[in-house]
């Protein structure tokens, strides 16, 4: 089905009604980048979120009991502390609406964004115990990207969406060992940093979509 309501922003509707606009395609971008209460209307009109927003995230919030996958490496990451920082700086860079095929695309890019924890790390073996160790990890991210293509967009729900995400560049990282196995198990070489993050950032991205979307744009109540 098609989306029940586009609205269009003064500016936005201004442009498109201009003698010089291109030809109407499929691709519609109802809202500017930074009209928040734009794109809040369009997503309210083809859901079930409330429009009323917190309109603020903490510059610095306090996460408990964070778990993630690593199968390349074998591996499972508990976080039972997770200092974020700087996710009130995440913007939206991408919202348009493909009629042709029924999806709206909403996409967030989050600059400096930066993650302190004391991560437990368990690897696991075939035929043998788990192997736990322990260090303290402070990544800074210059550039995360969030997309989300939102299907059957008359009646999204970003509580169930898929979102893609993209650490378009490496961290600077800060890590110390918080115990001498540890100390000896760590690696230097970080060859394949980027499909660690790949796989963290599997389970770190929608949460931050999530939360970002339901503090600015629109709230569809699964913060928590």
């Amino acid at each position: 089905m098609l989306l029940k309501l586009i609205i269009f922003s003064a500016l936005a509707a201004a442009a498109t009604s201009s003698p010089s606009a291109p030809a109407k395609s499929a691709l519609i971008r109802p809202c500017r980048l930074n009209d928040y209460r734009c794109i809040g209307d369009n997503l309210a009109a083809n859901s079930k979120c409330y429009k009323k927003v917190a309109g603020s995230i903490q510059s610095r919030y306090v996460l408990r009991d964070f778990r993630f996958e690593a199968p390349y490496f074998n591996s499972s990451y508990v976080e039972d502390t997770v200092v974020v920082k700087n996710h009130n700086l995440c913007y939206v860079s991408e919202f348009f609406v493909n009629q042709k095929a029924d999806t709206m695309v909403l996409s967030v890019d989050c600059p400096y964004f930066v993650i302190e924890t004391n991560s437990t790390v368990i690897r696991h073996n075939s035929l043998m115990e788990d192997q736990t160790y322990r260090f303290y990890n402070k990544a800074t991210y210059p550039l995360i990207r969030l997309t989300a293509n939102l299907k059957h967009a008359d009646k999204l729900d970003i509580c169930s969406a898929f979102v893609f995400t993209d650490v378009a560049t490496l961290p600077i990282i800060d890590v110390a060992p918080l115990d001498t196995p540890t100390a000896n198990f760590l690696s230097t070489d970080l060859t394949l940093l980027n499909i660690f993050e790949r796989e963290a950032f599997l389970y770190r991205g929608f949460p931050m979509f999530r939360y970002f979307v339901n503090s600015y744009i629109c709230n569809f109540g699964c913060n928590s």
